[in-house]
C-alpha cells in the first residue's frame, strides 16, 4: 500500500509542475494583475489546477492498472 501511495503521490507532484509551468502565465495575464494579486484569483487558479492534477493522477493509475503494471 506504501508504494501505491508513493507513485500517487510522485504523479500527482508531477503533473501539478506540468501543468502549472504551462497555464500558469496565460492565466495570469488573462485574468489581470489587479485581480492576480488582490481579488480571488490565484485562490481560483490554484484550486482548479488541484482538481486537474487529481483527474489526471487517477487517469494515469487507472491506466497503469489496466495495463498490469503491480501498483498494490
Amino acid at each position: 500500500m506504501i508504494k501505491f501511495w508513493l507513485i500517487a503521490i510522485f504523479i500527482f507532484i508531477i503533473s501539478t509542475y506540468i501543468l502549472s509551468k504551462l497555464t500558469l502565465k496565460s492565466n495570469r495575464e488573462e485574468t489581470g494583475e489587479r485581480i492576480w494579486r488582490y481579488g480571488n484569483g490565484r485562490s481560483v487558479y490554484w484550486r482548479i489546477l488541484t482538481l486537474c492534477s487529481f483527474g489526471v493522477t487517477v487517469v494515469i493509475m487507472l491506466i497503469l492498472h489496466w495495463i498490469g503494471i503491480p501498483i498494490l
